[in-house]
């Protein structure tokens, strides 16, 4: 699962400054765009998303997180493990693959106490690159225009991670980004069933909600 997950404020990070700067001179005379945020990211948020161009160029743009379900719930995460079977995301699998840049995410390891709150984040890296797919839907209050939502592919838990919570985000190595958009079905188990085990740095947030 990955329910929320981090775009941190600050600026020295090159690949989320470019991303934001790419985002601002094509978007920023959208709403949209002002509704872009930062800082721990929720369900609903609107957020950089990027997505392909061309065959060898990606654009940015901005997405809200969650695609409603058939009975109105918000979907925010998608099973690597049944995306293709699912009537839902089965379009978007083949056709709408897209990539969330962050910088990290939570998780909540359920204790018989409570539910004790980590903030995971890469031990080598800076930033973050989730698999993703998205959807254009008809805006519900604005007749003709319409809404690009997107959800998070999770996939069984690895390495130390297991020991917080049973599932995570498809995390997409950043020279595979290209490969995971514009690619077969075969590179895209490819990267689902990738082999190597992350290595996160695990900070305990006690329990913060």
């Amino acid at each position: 699962m990955c329910g929320r997950f981090i775009i941190d404020n600050d600026d020295n990070i090159a690949d989320m400054r470019l991303i934001f700067e790419k985002l601002k001179k094509f978007y920023s005379d959208t709403v949209e765009f002002q509704n872009v945020k930062k800082g721990e990211i929720f369900p609903s948020d609107t957020v950089p998303i990027i997505i392909p161009e061309k065959e060898t160029k990606m654009d940015v743009v901005p997405m809200q997180w969650g695609i409603r379900g058939y009975y109105g719930n918000l979907l925010i995460n998608a099973r690597c493990e049944g995306v293709f079977q699912k009537k839902i995301f089965k379009d978007s699998i083949v056709n709408k693959r897209c990539v969330i840049p962050a910088n990290g995410f939570f998780e909540w390891a359920k204790l018989e106490t409570g539910k004790e709150k980590y903030m995971i984040r890469p031990a080598y890296s800076n930033m973050l690159y989730f698999a993703g797919i998205y959807e254009k839907l008809p805006d519900p209050v604005i007749k003709g225009k319409e809404q690009v939502r997107f959800v998070i592919i999770t996939r069984e838990a690895r390495g130390l991670i297991r020991s917080i919570h049973h599932r995570m985000p498809v995390v997409v190595e950043r020279k595979d980004i290209l490969k995971w958009m514009n690619g077969t079905k075969s590179n895209i188990y490819e990267i689902f069933n990738e082999p190597t085990v992350p290595e996160y740095t695990f900070t305990n947030l006690g329990g913060a909600g």
